[in-house]
């Protein structure tokens, strides 16, 4: 187990100096609620935001949405990366969720090397503009559901660990990669 808290500490070092866009746990950024956007504002900052997650993803191999607040920009616009596509999402807000809940052991980039397992609701709409301007309400489950309310919690203030399970914060000794939602903690 060592050698795996090793190797990521390693891989959050290059991450420092790889990527300083990211703003880290104690930045007053990350805590302040994120501010509505025109769409011409949004659209540069979701791709500056995309040139960040692929610069952070290349070192890591992990790493699937990023919010504006984690590079400094108290905008309420977020991206995600899955299937090899990115998604914009352009002052997001989510409608409905479920009283069910699932558990997940979430990473964020704006805590480092640190894990939380975080219950959420199972399924959510949400209602959100596109980068062509198009005003969408979707109801998502599985793992876009848990991804997409990581990333609306930062537009919010709030990071992972703010939710997480008492006693769930660790620093990451497993593959993040292999991390499957679960019904019970």
């Amino acid at each position: 187990m060592s050698q795996v808290i090793k190797q990521n500490v390693q891989t959050f070092q290059t991450v420092l100096e790889k990527v300083p866009e990211l703003r880290y746990a104690g930045d007053p950024v990350l805590r302040e609620a994120a501010t509505i956007v025109a769409l011409d504002e949004g659209i540069p900052i979701a791709k500056n935001l995309e040139n960040v997650l692929l610069k952070y993803r290349e070192i890591t191999s992990w790493g699937r949405g990023l919010a504006a607040p984690q590079i400094g920009e108290n905008k309420s616009v977020f991206i995600t990366y899955v299937d090899n596509k990115t998604e914009v999402f352009i002052n997001p807000r989510i409608t409905e969720k479920s009283s069910e809940t699932n558990f997940y052991k979430e990473l964020c980039m704006s805590v480092g090397i640190v894990t939380a397992d975080v219950e959420r609701p199972a399924w959510i709409v949400m209602e959100w503009t596109d980068e062509s301007n198009t005003v969408k309400s979707e109801r998502f489950d599985g793992f876009k559901a848990r991804l997409y309310q990581h990333e609306e919690a930062h537009l919010r203030g709030r990071l992972n660990i703010d939710d997480a399970i008492p006693g769930s914060i660790e620093v990451i000794a497993f593959d993040p990669l292999k991390e499957q939602l679960r019904n019970t903690r």
